[in-house]
Parts: C-alpha cells; structure tokens; sequence
C-alpha cells in the first residue's frame, strides 16, 4: 500500500519526484513493482513548484498478527494491477452501504472511492483527512474534513446514513466485518477477489474454472477441508457459474504434510472437487486464481466462515477421498468399531497445542477434558451408550478415559499422540513436534483421518470445543441424536 506523508517527513536525498495528478498513486504503484529496491524510498509530489506531500511504500500485513511468527503471518496481496477502466468489479459489498467514510486519504482509499463513485453516484463518499482535497471536489455526495466530529458536526444529516468505514491501518477483525468498520484493503479485496483470471492455453472457451491454491502452512487436515468447502460453499452463493478446482501445492511453503516439495497437498489425500483435472485446467482460457490467503481479507469469506452460513455447510459430493484412502480408512475402523450395531457416542476432546502461547489467542477454548470426561459418564449413563468413541490427539487425555469407569466400552483408534505431560513439549505446536519426531507425515494423516470418519459414524456428539472435528462431522451431516458442543464465552 502506498500511504501519504506530510512534507515534514520529506528525505534529505530526492530520489524520485511526481507532479500531482490524479493517477499518481498508481505511477508510483507501477514504479515501486519493477523497483523493488526503491519500495523503501519515498517520493516527493510537486503541485506548482511546491512540494504539497510525500508517498511511500508499506508492505501489507495486519498489525494484530504477529510479524515474527510466520505460523499466523497473513500473505496479502499489493494489487500491482489495478485501474480505473476496470470492469468486472463486484459491488455488491460496498452497495449494502448508503455512505463509505475513509479514515485517510492513500492509496486504496482514493482508487475504491474514485470507483464507487462511478459506479453508485448515490453513495455518500467521505474522507475525514484533508488531503483528500488533491484528488477530489466537495459535493452534495462528497465530504472532506478533518475527524469524523467535525464533518457530522457540519452535516449531522450523514449521521443517520448506514456507513461503512474503511481505516487505513490492516487488522484482522472478523467483528468489524459484521459492523461496517473495515480497513480499505478489505474493500479493495471485497471489489477484485474476482479479477485474477488468467489464460493459461486455448481449452475450455465457455467455461471459467476458480482455481483455489492456497499455502497450507501450519493448516492440518480438516482446515484445509473447511478452507476449500468454505470457498466452495461461497462460490455457490456468490459465483455459481464457476467450477472449482483445487491445488494445494505452493513453492516454498513448509507445511508437516510435504515439507518444503511444493507438492499439491489436497491430491495426497482428496479427489479432484470437480469433474476436470488440473492438467485441463492449468490449459483453459479462463482461470481465475484466488487470492491464497489475502482470503482472510475478503470480507464474503470472512461472513460466511463466521456466519450460519458456514455452520450450516455440508460438504456434499465434493469431498471424496482417494479409493486407497477411503480403503484404508474402512480396514482400519473395521477393527475399532464392534460389528454388531451399538449406539456409540464420539467424545471429542481437544487439548494439546490449543493451549501453547503462541497459539491459544487465536482459537475458542471450551471445558477441560476432566469436564469433559464427567459430562461423557453422564450422557452414558443417562442416555444408555453402548460405547463411546474418543478422538483426541492428547496421549494423557486418553488415558485419563482408559483409567475411567468408560474403559470398558471405550473405543479409539490407535494413532501416534503426544504427551504434553512431558516438559519438551510444554508449549509446542504439534508441527514443531511432529518435525522433530519426524515420523511419517502420510501415515500420521491417514489415521486422523480415520478420527475423523469413526466421529461421523457414531450416533451423538460430545465435544469440549469447537474445533476441526466438529466442524468435519458437522460438515459431514451424520443424523445424530445431539450434539453438545461445549459453550465459548
């Protein structure tokens, strides 16, 4: 993003200079992508033989991710390519608003509005920065002031406007999504997430493929699923014309799955989500790439990822798993589950790296496991289980339910667990446990995917939080009799 600096801050030595005009953010977009050694110099506009302010380059990240972390570190995209001849933008974000009030004028900021603008001449376009005024007149549709008191101060009339507020500063906020406070780039996202296409060879002329290759990174098994049945389930909604590919294969990107090989990850353990490979689709005409994981800043996904919406997806028909996956996943349950019909109810009890420092910020915590353990003696005595089903990747949780009064109708699969009892792993990720155990990746997968199919074949639900499980057997749509997840305050 290129942001706006006062002459105060103008550098001693002048590298690069620009008259003012209306297109000069994106001059010196263009200057900055072939001149990635200058992205730390500023540039100085000139207006009349006077310097009016300076432009410069910041990398686009969130400020409420933590830079040193690339676990939880988000890839978001500089849009080098934007301009105001665009077509194919989507509106539809931006025209639930009546009014859209930016906190600064930079770049984003000045391309969206100017774009709103002529798409909407109805909406109310206010700027609460005075720098605003290079670029733009004042109208009866077009407010520039210094704060947002002293611009409702002079047109109380906009207080009663539904506003969306775009602020320069990045911050992942899903809250802010819901109640109109966003930072611009997710409205420059919510306006292009479509216009990556591209033309990789002369097949499929009448047909527009929406190729989903994202970073996997530290994502295990079912975040990658909820990822791409989420796009997918967004896709559906908002684009349903588009068929959906998927290839989670990413240079460089280290992941416990495939290391550093680049190798499509969703391939390893998943059919293709739709009838054509990636071979066709890497040689059709109209292939529109996602925005990996600038995602995040798309307000569309994050409404649905934490909306009904997503609570309510089912997987459907697209998740299917490779014949030798599925063969191995029904040899192996085959021998964990009794082959006579019993009720079985599936505990889940999630622990380990949910609650090391690094992590435990980002995700929902539910009841202990020893909370977890009563409510499930309960449910079996209340209910009368025959057996209960306990996924957990915790090998002290396990034992604590084989040392309860369920441990002789408890059933499990036997997979490798850590112990977070022992002191190396106290506040380890279970990535940087596996990678020092370097046990088999593959392997290690196909039996949690076994976790997860026994939690969907059991007939009730037990869980101490909302977490990938859950989300996998509700996505699943097993008929169960409950479902008691455990409440996050």
């Amino acid at each position: 993003m290129i942001l706006v600096y006062p002459v105060s801050e103008m550098p001693k030595v002048i590298r690069k200079t620009y008259a003012l005009e209306q297109d000069v953010f994106m001059k010196l977009r263009d200057f900055y992508e072939l001149n990635k050694d200058m992205r730390h110099h500023k540039a100085v506009v000139y207006h009349e033989g006077e310097p009016v302010f300076c432009l410069g380059y910041v990398r686009n990240r969130p400020v409420n991710v933590d830079p040193d972390n690339p676990r939880v570190q988000m890839k978001l995209s500089n849009f080098w390519n934007y301009n105001p001849e665009d077509e194919g933008i989507d509106y539809s974000y931006v025209d639930r608003y009546q009014m859209v009030l930016y906190e600064n004028l930079e770049e984003y900021s000045c391309h969206t509005a100017g774009m709103i603008m002529k798409h909407n001449p109805d909406i109310v376009i206010a700027f609460t920065d005075p720098n605003a005024r290079y670029f733009f007149e004042e109208s009866d549709r077009l407010f520039i002031a210094g704060n947002e008191e002293e611009l409702f101060s002079a047109h109380p009339e906009l207080k009663d406007l539904r506003t969306l507020r775009g602020k320069t500063e990045i911050r992942w906020d899903v809250q802010g999504v819901f109640t109109g406070n966003v930072s611009s780039i997710e409205i420059m996202t919510s306006m292009y997430w479509l216009k990556r296409e591209f033309y990789y060879g002369p097949e499929n002329p009448d047909k527009t493929f929406y190729l989903i290759k994202q970073p996997v990174k530290e994502n295990g098994i079912t975040a990658l699923v909820s990822n791409v049945m989420g796009i997918i389930g967004m896709l559906r909604v908002k684009r349903p014309d588009f068929i959906p590919v998927v290839d989670l294969g990413v240079a460089n990107d280290p992941n416990q799955f495939t290391g550093m090989s680049g190798e499509d990850v969703w391939g390893m353990f998943f059919k293709q989500v739709s009838p054509h490979s990636l071979q066709e689709v890497y040689n059709s005409q109209h292939v529109v790439l996602d925005q990996n994981s600038n995602l995040n800043m798309n307000p569309y996904l994050t409404e649905f990822v934490f909306s009904n919406q997503r609570a309510q997806l089912k997987y459907g028909n697209e998740l299917q798993y490779l014949d030798e996956v599925q063969t191995y996943v029904d040899q192996t349950l085959s021998r964990v589950f009794p082959e006579e019909k019993k009720r079985i109810l599936a505990v889940i009890a999630r622990g380990s790296d949910y609650l090391a420092p690094s992590v435990a910020p980002y995700v929902p915590h539910g009841i202990t496991a020893e909370e977890t353990l009563e409510k499930a003696i309960s449910c079996v005595r209340e209910k009368h289980f025959d057996n209960v089903f306990l996924a957990t990747e915790d090998q002290s949780y396990l034992e604590m339910f084989k040392n309860s009064e369920l441990k002789d109708i408890l059933l499990y699969v036997d997979q490798d667990r850590v112990d977070y009892s022992r002191e190396e792993n106290h506040d380890k990720l279970l990535i940087e446990i596996y990678g020092r155990e370097k046990k088999d990746p593959y392997k290690r997968t196909l039996d949690y995917i076994c976790v997860l199919e026994a939690v969907t074949r059991c007939d009730a639900l037990l869980a101490n939080v909302t977490c990938g499980v859950v989300t996998y057997a509700l996505g699943r749509n097993p008929d169960y009799e409950f479902v008691d997840v455990a409440q996050i305050g």
